[in-house]
């Protein structure tokens, strides 16, 4: 079966219409998650097992190997690579706005016991009780943008985090969270950072003749006039900042996943809209809701949001 790939800019009219709506949201902090707590965490899970089915890993390879050297993808090699972790310190690894803890609880399924495992976040509602937790991992409150506690300074040999696009918002520059996460590492330690790519965004078509006003729209609205597009260069703002061998990956949506991508994007817009109503924008809260009901009926055609992924891995010098 044959796809279509529309990525042509819109008129400049329609991006303006649907991607300006973001300047409403300047100023209110980050705008999803507005008392439906339950529902953005259910979205927040069923996007990790998206991304990990996509990406192929949680750990990137080149991370993995540096930190697990004597493991290896068979399960065979487990044993001795719990071995060779237990003859040194502990790996200890870290995850920035761990939200539901999802990847934290994932990882620990996959890498020596011995590790230590930390979540951090401004907010833990989300996260299961401590008791709940897998033995070696652990929660703690932290907003990003406050001072690195003094007894996390230079305390982790792997920092990960996922989705700050919203963090950063409207100023477009990732600069500041990263120099905490670089003082969060040891020297040789490595930073991965999973983001959103709208720039190399596409809705893509099983019949070439369908029309898609609304993924079309949705696109113009992910693209948000372009306050987003800083994630594409995460490089480069980790090379800024200090990082070595930094490099940039780049993964789109396979096609059996791509559906399932749109759907979550649809919660996301929903999410963007009742926190528009929160904010007393009732009016263009409504007319998302209406736009994510047109867009799911395109799906049911045959048509797909494909937003691709970019996993930027960088490592603090020695």
């Amino acid at each position: 079966m044959s796809t279509t790939t529309s990525t042509a800019p819109l008129p400049a009219e329609k991006m303006g219409s649907a991607g300006s709506d973001w300047n409403l949201t300047n100023g209110a902090g980050y705008i999803l998650d507005r008392d439906r707590s339950h529902a953005a965490a259910s979205r927040l899970n069923l996007q990790f097992y998206l991304w990990k089915d996509s990406l192929g890993f949680n750990i990137h390879p080149t991370i993995s190997s540096s930190l697990f050297p004597s493991s290896s993808s068979s399960s065979s090699s487990t044993k001795s690579s719990e071995v060779a972790a237990g003859s040194q310190n502990p790996v200890a690894i870290c995850e920035v706005a761990s939200g539901t803890g999802i990847w934290l609880i994932d990882v620990a399924r996959s890498v020596p016991p011995s590790t230590v495992l930390t979540g951090l976040d401004y907010n833990l509602a989300q996260s299961p009780p401590s008791a709940w937790l897998p033995p070696n991992v652990s929660m703690r409150h932290w907003n990003v943008f406050d001072p690195v506690p003094e007894d996390l300074v230079g305390k982790y040999d792997y920092v990960h985090t996922r989705l700050l696009v919203l963090v950063v918002g409207e100023s477009k520059d990732p600069g500041p969270i990263i120099r905490n996460l670089l003082t969060l590492l040891k020297p040789g330690g490595w930073l991965q950072w999973d983001e959103l790519d709208t720039v190399n965004m596409s809705v893509q078509k099983v019949d070439p003749g369908l029309e898609t006003p609304a993924l079309e729209e949705l696109r113009a609205w992910s693209w948000a006039e372009g306050r987003l597009d800083w994630t594409v260069r995460l490089p480069e703002f980790m090379e800024k900042e200090g990082f070595t061998e930094v490099r940039g990956d780049l993964f789109g949506d396979p096609p059996a996943l791509a559906r399932a991508f749109t759907e979550q994007h649809l919660l996301t817009a929903e999410e963007f809209a009742e926190g528009l109503v929160k904010l007393g924008r009732r009016e263009v809260g409504e007319k998302y809701f209406g736009l994510v009901q047109r867009a799911h009926r395109e799906a049911v055609e045959g048509a797909a949001l494909c937003v691709p992924r970019i996993v930027c891995v960088g490592r603090r010098p020695l």
